[in-house]
């Protein structure tokens, strides 16, 4: 498989996780991630699944505190560490 097949691949998987995240979160409307949103997941968490889980977590949990219910890419792109311990994974 090329390079490219392989990051296509790997790119996939990612977006397949996150979706699988996002389905089993307590939210009360469907959240739509684009691109947009998936890259800076992947960015700031560089790819680490706990870092992945806690982000997503913390914006679940401003979702439901704020009552929009659901994440969006404005959200992601919103989210900072609530600890200092987590200001070098942003």
């Amino acid at each position: 498989m090329s390079r490219s097949g392989e990051t296509f691949a790997a790119a996939d998987e990612f977006q397949q996780l996150v979706l699988a995240i996002l389905r089993n979160l307590p939210l009360r409307q469907p959240s739509i991630l684009t691109a947009r949103g998936l890259k800076r997941i992947l960015r700031v968490t560089e790819g680490v699944m706990s870092k992945i889980f806690r982000l997503v977590n913390e914006v679940a949990i401003q979702a439901i505190e704020t009552g929009t219910e659901r994440l969006t890419d404005e959200a992601i792109d919103d989210w900072r560490p609530i600890s200092e311990e987590e200001v070098a994974f942003q």
